[in-house]
């Protein structure tokens, strides 16, 4: 008679011995690449805005202007701002549009110029108010990443020295447009 023990222990050690005797699985590296991306567009910024004076130069002028800071004239004090592109850009300005004036006051002229201390340069939107305020009406360069101080003026009215300006309040605004390059 057999000795089922003896044969159980015999069984389960051969098993045993096959299972830990067998090849191991080898284990297979994987990889995954992360992707870095980005997209840096060129902006422009404009910071330290200040509005501009309107005034009159005498009491019969039809017309009021904002020049004084720019190369036009000294009646007034001229808008400020700074303006940065990041990659360069152009610079363009808008005939002014009247916010607030007071009925019965209809100016033939409006006309608007920026100038670039920086570069020592003009542009103007709107009919020239005389010689002194024809100027060009070309986009300024903005230079790369370079903050370009503009004086923003203005003037508004006819150019005529008879009945002066109705009273009351005047406000303007004139629109610079940076395009990045």
């Amino acid at each position: 008679m057999m000795n089922f023990r003896r044969l159980a222990l015999v069984s389960g050690l051969a098993a045993l011995s096959a299972v830990a005797g067998s090849p191991k699985a080898q284990a297979i590296p994987v990889t995954q690449d992360v992707l870095f991306n980005g997209t840096f567009p060129s902006v422009c910024t404009f910071t330290g805005t200040t509005d501009g004076n309107l005034l009159q130069t005498a009491a019969t002028n039809e017309w009021i202007e904002a020049s004084n800071g720019t190369t036009i004239g000294t009646v007034g004090i001229a808008g400020t701002t700074t303006l940065n592109c990041s990659a360069g850009g152009q610079l363009t300005v808008a005939a002014p549009v009247a916010v607030t004036i007071p009925s019965g006051f209809t100016p033939t002229v409006l006309q608007s110029v920026v100038y670039n201390q920086n570069n020592n340069e003009i542009t103007s939107a709107g009919p020239a108010f005389n010689a002194t305020w024809t100027q060009p009406t070309t986009a300024l360069n903005i230079p790369i990443n370079t903050d370009q101080t503009l004086q923003v003026g203005m003037i508004a009215g006819t150019n005529a020295n008879v009945n002066g300006v109705p009273n009351g309040t005047y406000q303007y605004r004139v629109t610079l447009t940076a395009t990045p390059n």
